[in-house]
């Protein structure tokens, strides 16, 4: 190796410039695993935000349990308790956080005239907690949860590269504080 850097015939430009192509591809692809890394992290907190969101405006239906944390969705009506719980609206919540706009059945967000990523299969699901639970130690908590499928397409390759694509699932649990 030290033999080819110091050979002064001029042999050396093509390893030269192997190098430096090796190190600019090298630093493309570390540039882009840091875009599809943030842009990940910020679809997941902006849904995480909007099910936190949700499961505090459960709070005036949520039934408040004589024991600590088990409180639920619950409403008495006509001598009987129902469960009483909302979804709200996570996906309105995440565009006006997130800026997108709705195409078909997917949410995207443009730069120009270029797609930088889309959601798409919004699933929320309220776990609500057992009215009279046999077992306070075994209960779950009022939980809500989202799972949503984020498609980043690649800036890197041209075009021939498939586009990046994750489930992202977030969680948030109400609990009463007093």
């Amino acid at each position: 190796m030290m033999r080819l850097w110091k050979n002064r015939s001029g042999s050396g430009y093509p390893l030269a410039i192997t190098i430096v192509l090796a190190i600019l591809l090298l630093s493309c692809c570390i540039f882009e695993y840091f875009r599809l890394s943030i842009i990940a992290a910020e679809v997941r907190d902006a849904t995480q935000s909007a099910i936190i969101a949700v499961a505090t405006e459960n709070y005036s239906l949520v039934y408040n349990g004589l024991r600590q944390s088990y409180s639920g969705g619950y409403t008495r009506s006509s001598n009987q308790w129902q469960e009483s719980w909302t979804t709200g609206d996570i996906y309105n919540r995440i565009s006006r956080d997130l800026g997108l706009v709705q195409e078909e059945s997917s949410y995207v967000r443009k730069s120009s005239e270029h797609i930088e990523y889309s959601i798409s299969q919004l699933k929320v699901n309220v776990i609500n907690t057992p009215f009279a639970p046999t077992s306070p130690y075994s209960m779950q908590q009022f939980t809500a949860e989202a799972q949503i499928h984020l498609t980043v397409p690649l800036s890197f390759g041209w075009g021939h590269l498939p586009p990046m694509q994750a489930n992202l699932t977030v969680q948030a649990v109400y609990r009463p504080r007093f």
